[in-house]
């Protein structure tokens, strides 16, 4: 006759259950984590970076031939206080001067790469960045009689590359931005005369 401890084989068979029931949670989590981390949308470049305000503009023209070196001085406010959400990018981002373009009250146009530079900003407020551009072969028709009113700066937009880096990726981009501002409340003062001359242009930098 033989012996069989049935309480014992019971409990071995309920322990294996009660175990592989546990296991498949957990398989399903393993499964599903791969497909979550898929999930992540990666990050695109912010839309946001607008004409800050307020900077004063000062350029000096030294002209021969009526035509003008002109250097100009003058902050560039990059503003970012339109970004929705401002937990996609880290904090700060850096940017990168790569052209401007001047247009003068009569029209004409120049590009200059002169002057250019690389500054830091934070996202939700205003920057500044300084500039110090040069622009030759500017248009300066004869005027004897101070102020000077036959040409002056009207519009300065910069191509920037806006280097941001996303959350949570820490993926870096690098985003092509042009911004412009308009020069106001010009002054211009000094005198071309026979084609040759200094003038001085004074303003404010507003968004363009």
């Amino acid at each position: 006759m033989h012996n069989h401890d049935v309480s014992n084989e019971g409990i071995d068979r309920r322990t294996i259950t009660k175990g592989a029931a546990w296991s498949l949670p957990v398989l399903a989590a393993a499964v599903a984590a791969p497909h979550a981390a898929a999930s992540v949308e990666p990050p695109v470049c912010p839309e946001c970076f607008s004409a800050g305000i307020g900077a004063a503009f000062t350029a000096q023209a030294v002209v021969l031939n009526n035509r003008g070196a002109l250097a100009i001085t003058t902050a560039l406010n990059v503003s970012t206080q339109s970004c929705a959400d401002l937990s996609l990018f880290q904090p700060v981002y850096t940017a990168i001067m790569t052209n401007a373009t001047l247009t003068m009250t009569d029209g004409s146009e120049y590009t200059s790469t002169a002057g250019l530079g690389t500054g830091v900003g934070t996202f939700g407020a205003i920057s500044a960045f300084n500039y110090n551009g040069l622009f030759t072969g500017v248009n300066y028709p004869n005027d004897a009689i101070p102020p000077y009113g036959r040409n002056a700066p009207a519009r300065l937009c910069v191509d920037f590359t806006m280097v941001v880096v996303g959350l949570p990726s820490l993926l870096e981009l690098r985003c092509p931005v042009t911004i412009c501002w308009d020069v106001t409340n010009m002054v211009s003062l000094g005198t071309v005369i026979l084609g040759a001359g200094t003038v001085n242009h004074t303003g404010i930098m507003a968004a363009g």
